[in-house]
């Protein structure tokens, strides 16, 4: 017994001094931990990217084109033109055989000459009384008649030679020489060159109706060479229905005159510039994505805005436009050369530090 006493007496003395560490070590203060200031990223309003930008897909056309026929059935004695071909005004470029042509005109011309000696006779006859005037109306009558068809067969005559109404290009050859066609059957494609050139494209519904007449248009030709300037076009016309083939509506742009050289169905892709009205002229500009925009109701929301400082954050109110494809419009509360908060946003009160994010 004495001998356990003895072992255990210099332990329970090493006791109280451990105790005496362990309060002296737990009476330090610990060292706070650095708080690094929340991570953002953000955007240039200026350059957020245009406003609902429409691009299309669309064939280079002469803007008139006509096929041309001739009006009386018969044979092609000669094809002048070739598809590709540029034509002067009143230039020959197809005619039938006349055969047929010149019988009838020569019929016409003797059943007018007839009715002609017919007529002279039967007012002789009514100034001696021999014959009533009903008679001699009747003749007349058939006269008449027979001048009419002269005319109608002379007039078929002229048709029978087929001459370009104006300075154009022959756009396609559709018949031959010894060829038979009917009346009206297309001979060739005609492009009258005096009208122009323009750019025909088929767009989806929801961005034809952003197109307005006489909106500015770029045209790039696939045939340009890689850096040139791209043509400047103008809205002409856009279609009043959809076509009910593909739903799309017809949008015709008018190209500026230009030394490039146009084909007949090149494929071209316009970029509209579409004209914003006076309300929203600057803004019209101004986009953000929809990261960086917070509570939005009834047109407002709000944005975070990085100081001049670049290391705090204010909060901003803003007017909000439309849904975009790429983000919402921004129509007023912010200035152009802005910074915005686009990521890390949702986590941010007005005035806070942040770290901008590369």
């Amino acid at each position: 017994m004495e001998t356990l006493c003895r072992s255990i007496a210099p332990r329970t003395a090493l006791v109280p001094i451990l105790f005496v560490l362990l309060l002296s070590a737990c009476s330090r203060e610990v060292a706070p931990t650095a708080q690094l200031d929340p991570p953002v990223r953000v955007v240039s309003i200026g350059n957020a990217g245009p406003l609902d930008a429409v691009t299309a897909t669309g064939l280079v056309r002469v803007s008139v084109e006509a096929p041309l026929s001739f009006k009386t059935p018969g044979i092609i004695a000669e094809m002048r033109v070739d598809a590709g071909q540029q034509v002067s005004a009143g230039q020959v470029l197809a005619s039938l055989v006349m055969t047929d042509l010149d019988a009838q005109r020569t019929q016409a011309q003797e059943q007018v000459a007839k009715t002609e000696r017919d007529l002279a006779r039967t007012e002789s006859l009514r100034v001696k009384g021999m014959i009533s005037q009903q008679a001699e109306q009747d003749v007349r009558a058939q006269r008449d008649i027979a001048r009419a068809a002269l005319a109608a067969t002379n007039f078929n005559y002229q048709q029978a030679v087929l001459t370009a109404p104006s300075a154009g290009l022959i756009l396609d050859k559709r018949a031959d020489a010894r060829e038979t066609v009917a009346a009206g059957q297309p001979v060739v494609l005609f492009g009258r060159l005096d009208k122009g050139w323009v750019v025909r494209a088929g767009l989806p519904a929801k961005e034809a109706v952003k197109i307005n007449l006489g909106d500015k248009v770029k045209v790039f030709l696939d045939t340009a060479a890689l850096g040139a300037l791209p043509l400047q076009g103008q809205v002409k016309r856009v279609a009043g229905a959809s076509d009910p083939r593909t739903g799309s509506i017809e949008v015709e742009v008018a190209l500026a005159s230009t030394k490039e050289r146009l084909v007949s169905g090149m494929v071209a892709r316009l970029e509209f510039a579409r004209a914003a009205n006076k309300q929203t002229a600057a803004a019209s500009q101004m986009s953000l994505p929809l990261s960086a925009v917070l509570e939005g109701n009834s047109g407002r929301a709000k944005v975070f805005v990085l100081d001049a400082s670049k290391k705090k954050v204010k909060q901003l109110s803003v007017h909000t436009g439309r849904l975009l494809d790429n983000g919402i419009e921004i129509l007023e509360g912010l200035p152009a050369d802005a910074m915005i908060v686009s990521e890390g946003a949702a986590w941010l009160s007005d005035g806070d530090a942040v770290r901008v994010l590369p």
